[in-house]
């Protein structure tokens, strides 16, 4: 009886150390992962459209085919009316920084001309020098990162071209891998894995697909708000807004950045009226979009949120922020029935 206890024990200590190694295994190739990690959120997205055409007595090949085409389609036409309006803004904004950098320099020096006039202590003159040069090298460096970071989201794009074929294959041999990975699992624990993975698919698919839908709406209306205030780079901001929003919790104050330090291009008012217009689309959003769209939440708290946010970003950067939360509500999901499963053998 010991025996057979012992070996069950090692057999369970080695199945750990393979998980333990072939998560790191991940970790180290997590840069060539890219392309899988964007493939399989196309297949995600697009499988529902796929059974949907092959109820139509279609080929699952050929169903495929059908859901690809409209989607080239579609983003062929977004392409076409968006690029150039985007590759013009680019091109502004990379003649703006210069006259962004002295508009910073200059809300500096108003700040000194004003405090300058008041009568203050040797020791307190220093500190408040001290901090509005630090206010000038981080508003400095926030330019500088909004620029890199939109020059980084580009990096991602040949992974973005290579992910569609790697979806096609997935899509294709959907049953095929889930059949291939029940098979992997010993076979009295299969129903448990099952019921898992039908519980995660049912949360992350309503958190993909819903949050896609609501960062496209998003997107638009900041876009639109930011035309009409008059901001020059509305198209832009309307394009961060949307990926932003990607990001629970800190979607609108990553818009904001940016759209406040190129609205300063124009005027103090403008900016002011570009902040409105993200507190618009905000409550818009948590009062009207998410309800109507996403329904429930997903069940977790804020600062869980929030802490899966910054190890995602620490880990994968930003393909981590955008795994981060379906990542923390898959686990969440598996912890759940582990303790439901051990409550009930009590």
């Amino acid at each position: 009886m010991e025996k057979m206890q012992s070996k069950t024990v090692y057999r369970r200590l080695f199945l750990l150390l393979v998980l333990v190694a072939g998560l790191y295994f991940l970790y180290r190739v997590r840069v060539i992962l890219i392309p899988f990690i964007f493939a399989s959120f196309i297949a995600y997205l697009l499988n529902p459209a796929v059974r949907f055409v092959e109820n139509k007595k279609v080929p699952r090949n050929a169903a495929i085919l059908v859901v690809y085409l409209v989607v080239f389609c579609l983003l062929a036409s977004l392409t076409v009316l968006g690029v150039p309006h985007i590759m013009e803004e680019l091109n502004k904004l990379g003649r703006a920084i210069p006259e962004l950098m002295e508009e910073v320099q200059g809300l500096i020096t108003d700040a000194e001309k004003r405090y300058a006039r008041f009568v203050l202590p040797e020791g307190i003159k220093q500190v408040i020098d001290e901090r509005i040069t630090d206010l000038g090298t981080t508003l400095t460096d926030v330019v500088r990162g909004v620029t890199d970071t939109l020059i980084g989201v580009f990096s991602y794009l040949p992974g973005l071209i290579i992910a569609p074929l790697f979806a096609f294959y997935m899509l294709k041999d959907t049953e095929n891998i889930k059949e291939a990975f029940t098979l992997t699992v010993p076979r009295r624990y299969r129903s448990d894995v099952t019921a898992i993975g039908r519980d995660i698919d049912e949360i992350i698919s309503a958190f993909l697909r819903g949050h896609l839908v609501i960062s496209f709406i998003v997107g638009i209306l900041t876009g639109m708000g930011m035309y009409i205030v008059g901001l020059e780079f509305s198209f832009i901001i309307g394009l961060i807004a949307g990926i932003a929003e990607l990001v629970p919790y800190l979607g609108p104050l990553i818009t904001a950045v940016p759209a406040v330090a190129l609205a300063l291009l124009h005027s103090k008012k403008t900016a002011l009226y570009a902040v409105v217009v993200i507190l618009i689309v905000q409550q818009l959003e948590n009062a009207v979009i998410s309800p109507r769209i996403l329904g429930k939440s997903m069940g977790l708290h804020p600062l869980m949120i929030i802490f899966a946010l910054l190890a995602g970003a620490e880990l994968l950067g930003f393909t981590g922020v955008i795994l981060a939360v379906p990542g923390a509500a898959a686990i969440k999901v598996v912890l759940r029935y582990i303790y439901l499963k051990l409550v009930d053998e009590k």
